[in-house]
């Protein structure tokens, strides 16, 4: 599997990520730990935000594998800084206790419209302590309502090593110009190179590593 540096991470990772999502019909040819076995082994970096009371039960000991998880939007209803700092410290720490392990690779902040500053300042604080803590070590941001809400944000807080784009040619055109002048990363949905890729059977894995 081909390998690029990523931007501010300054490592170099596989050119295709997996999301974890169960089957629509649930699962019935396999386990969700036969499934996820299957994902580990490829050593591709995981997405575990669809379940992770689930997927983190499945990947205990996994400490080889790349992490990634994406953020609520509970922080939306934050009254103060103090409280969206509250909300963003037990998401996290509620990540944490599922997959069992002390420290994840990337955590991407949802922003899917526009925040008020007390919010994203607390939420970045947050993020910013548990970096320093050791328990995060790459801070993203998603994009997944109008990517004017995500540029709005980011313009003013340049704390982001990487950006997860959607499959969507409005917000590569208007986001993708800021990653490339503060050399941030893009992971891509449907596109890009790393691109992140929806799996939810062995099969399906075994498809994008095949």
């Amino acid at each position: 599997m081909n390998k690029n540096l990523l931007g501010r991470t300054n490592l170099e990772f596989p050119s295709k990520w997996l999301a974890l999502a169960a089957p629509e019909g649930g699962f019935v040819d396999e386990s969700p730990a036969d499934f996820v076995r299957t994902a580990r082994d490829s050593g591709l970096p995981i997405d575990f935000s669809s379940q992770p009371a689930l997927w983190g039960g499945c990947m205990r000991g996994a400490d080889e594998v790349v992490l990634i998880q994406q953020g609520t939007y509970q922080i939306e209803r934050a009254t103060s800084e103090d409280h969206a700092t509250d909300l963003m410290q037990a998401h996290l720490i509620e990540t944490l206790s599922a997959v069992g392990r002390d420290c994840l690779d990337f955590y991407f902040l949802r922003i899917r419209r526009a925040l008020e500053e007390y919010q994203i300042n607390g939420a970045l604080a947050a993020l910013e302590a548990a970096r320093n803590e050791g328990h995060l070590k790459f801070l993203g941001l998603h994009a997944t309502g109008h990517p004017l809400a995500a540029l709005g944000l980011w313009q003013f807080h340049d704390a982001f090593e990487a950006v997860l784009l959607p499959d969507d040619e409005e917000a590569w055109t208007t986001l993708e110009p800021l990653a490339k002048q503060r050399r941030v990363g893009i992971v891509g949905f449907g596109k890009g190179d790393p691109r992140l890729i929806t799996v939810r059977s062995s099969a399906d894995v075994l498809r994008v590593t095949g």
